[in-house]
């Protein structure tokens, strides 16, 4: 899940801290805090072209910057900042409990405060067809079929182990497709 901030260095905070005071003066934290840090772009954020256009018409960005000519409005990329529950849950081994514990508040954070964050639904490269990564056929019949109508193979391998499902098959059938048809060239 990938969550987009129309401000830079936006924090949520997942779980807080608790603690219990000891006798001797200390502390022992019995529940470590968690929060969703977002990247801002200028801190090395990537955001997809389809995520800068649902922020512009989703976000009111007040008080815009100008460019040297001192009439044309810059763009508010520079304010955005995005978070990738899965990047996240790669880097710091988060469990599925955790990682789900995240999304469900930034799901309710998204539905409360719409102005601050916006839960990105669509991918940078589309699905071939609708119903593509609910497809649990046979690997090879899917490429066959991909190749009939005309897909663009590597598209669909690129789509399938970055947004998609990443079924081991599917990637397979798709490397063969593509070197395969890679391998195919046509003379004048």
């Amino acid at each position: 899940m990938r969550a987009i901030s129309q401000y830079t260095n936006h924090v949520i905070q997942i779980r807080p801290q608790r603690q219990r005071p000891l006798g001797d003066g200390t502390i022992n934290v019995t529940q470590e805090p968690l929060y969703a840090v977002f990247t801002p772009v200028e801190g090395g954020g990537f955001i997809f072209e389809n995520e800068k256009e649902a922020a512009a018409k989703h976000f009111s960005f007040h008080g815009l910057t100008q460019h040297e000519d001192e009439a044309t409005p810059s763009e508010p990329d520079y304010r955005l900042s995005v978070y990738d529950t899965d990047a996240e849950a790669e880097k710091h081994g988060w469990d599925a409990e955790t990682k789900a514990e995240v999304e469900a508040v930034l799901v309710r954070k998204a539905q409360t405060a719409p102005q601050n964050i916006l839960l990105v639904k669509t991918t940078p490269i589309p699905a071939p067809y609708p119903a593509y990564d609910s497809y649990v056929g046979d690997a090879e019949q899917l490429v066959y079929k991909l190749v009939e109508d005309g897909h663009d193979i590597p598209t669909v391998l690129h789509y399938e182990r970055e947004f998609g499902p990443k079924r081991p098959d599917v990637i397979e059938a798709l490397e063969v497709a593509a070197e395969a048809l890679g391998a195919v060239t046509v003379t004048a």
